[in-house]
Formats: structure tokens, sequence, C-alpha cells
């Protein structure tokens, strides 16, 4: 789980670009025309989230309360295949030596397949497409996490344009392992001393997309594969320098996923712990 670069441009032009890409239908040939008439207001309302997005106080946004033909217009303005809005996905998504990273930050399991709504745009019809207000996403985060975004005036899901993921180790992995079967169980721990209201956030986000038990589900595939690399390496390599080997792969994808990788916690809780090492060396 790594932060995302927010949209850097003006979000009243993205606004317009969206826009401009619609088009009236025989079933609908006034849309762009009431559309328009919202235009202005909705520019005016791009400048509170902006405000919000700055302090990272999302919490403080009141919807403008767009209801009936108004709100049916403003949420006709999202839709995932729309060229302007999948342009904002790739950008999102480029990263170090402009790489495609397709994998959803939200949870790192499953690859990117919508653009999330920070405030859902049900309650916030208004920011539909507020360029600021979408993070790609899985479909699986994006359908946990629904139209939930806050509790008791604080929000329960990371918002990874302003929340800054902290580099110090957070989420662990307990090894049970017995013969021909290894049981991984993840969870967070604050024993680096991580904000206490931070981490309630990120134990929010965590329990609420279910990710310890997606880790679980997972962890046979990582198990598999790190075993069949270090029984392929056994011929050539010792122990050392297989661990060596190890430990570069996980330092190299941390580098990309952040220090909380899940694939990467396993696979260095794997490679230093000696009873599954003699499992597969021996």
């Amino acid at each position: 789980m790594r932060n995302l670069n927010v949209f850097n441009g003006s979000t009243s032009d993205f606004l317009d670009e969206v826009i401009a890409s619609k088009r009236n239908s025989q079933k609908d040939p006034d849309y762009k025309q009431r559309i328009n008439l919202l235009t202005p207001n909705i520019k005016v309302l791009y400048g509170n989230y902006d405000t919000a997005h700055n302090a990272n106080n999302h919490v403080s946004l009141i919807s403008n309360g767009y209801v009936n033909q108004d709100k049916a217009d403003l949420l006709k303005l999202y839709t995932s295949g729309n060229s302007r809005l999948v342009q904002l996905k790739n950008s999102i998504t480029t990263v170090l030596d402009n790489r495609a990273m397709n994998t959803c930050q939200y949870c790192t399991i499953a690859p990117v397949g919508s653009l999330d709504h920070i405030v859902p745009k049900d309650e916030f019809p208004e920011f539909s497409v507020n360029p600021k207000n979408l993070l790609p996403a899985c479909t699986t985060c994006n359908s946990h996490k629904n139209e939930n975004w806050k509790e008791n005036n604080k929000t329960i899901f990371l918002n990874l344009y302003t929340d800054i993921l902290p580099s110090d180790q957070y989420l662990f992995v307990d090894l049970v392992i017995t013969a021909n079967n290894i049981q991984p169980t993840f969870e967070l721990r604050n024993v680096n001393n991580i904000n206490p209201d931070f981490f309630e956030l990120l134990e929010n986000h965590y329990s609420r997309l279910h990710l310890p038990q997606r880790f679980k589900k997972e962890s046979h595939k990582i198990i598999s594969e790190l075993t069949n690399l270090i029984s392929a390496s056994s011929h050539l390599l010792d122990e050392n320098q297989i661990k060596q080997l190890v430990l570069t792969k996980i330092n190299e994808d941390k580098a990309v996923f952040g220090n909380n990788y899940y694939k990467s916690i396993l696979e260095e809780a794997l490679v230093n712990n000696q009873l599954y090492l003699d499992s597969v060396l021996n």
C-alpha cells in the first residue's frame, strides 16, 4: 500500500472536459443544456472541496442537497468508460519510471477496476467527477466501501492522497507451521508508536475492507511461489545466498508497494523462519 499522486490540474477545466465529452440523446435532448446551467455552482463547490482536501478534512464538507433531476444529471456525468476518466485513472496509476501500477492500493491484492468516490457520489453528486474525489480501486474494495465513509465525524477509510502512510511497520503475520501446512494470520500492531488516531484509521480501513482475511486467502499462492523459488535456487546457492536473494526481491517490492505490503510481510516472515527453510531445503 502506498500513497498516490492526486490530480494537479484545474478541477474546473477537468469538469468542462467531462461535460464536453457528453452528448445529448434522442431520449434526453436537453441534457447538455441542463448540466451547463448547473456548472457555475458546481465549480464554486469544487473550491469547497479543494479547501477540505488541502486540510485533509473531508468530514467538514456539507452536501449541497441536489435532488431529483439535478441530482440525476450530475450522477450521469460519471461513467466508468468515459475517456477523460479513463485517462485520469491511467495517469494516477503510472508511478516509478513511468510504469503502470494497476494494483488497487486500498488492498494491494486485486487489479484496479473502477474509480472510488472518496466522498460518496450519492451524498455528494456535485463531486461525482471531481478528479480529487476519484481514486483508482478494485471492484471488491469499492463494493465493501459502498456509501460508507465516516463515523463519529471521522473518516473510516484511508484517503491515499491525503493520509500519509507511515514508513514504520504496522502489518504483521504470525505463522503456524506443521507438516505440509502453513497457516498465516495477519494483524495490525502499533509497536512503533504510530499516532493513535491514525492507527485507529488504519484499523478501520483494514477491518472494513476485510483485508486480513483476504490476505490469508491469497497466501497459499505466495507460499507456493516462494517455495518453488527457494527449491529451484537450492541447486545453485547455499542457504544464506538464497535468503539474500529473497530479501533483495522483498525490498524491491516494498519500494513499489510500500513497507506494509502484505506479500512482502509474509515472504519476509517465511524466509526468516528456520522451520520453513528446513522444510524446503532438506
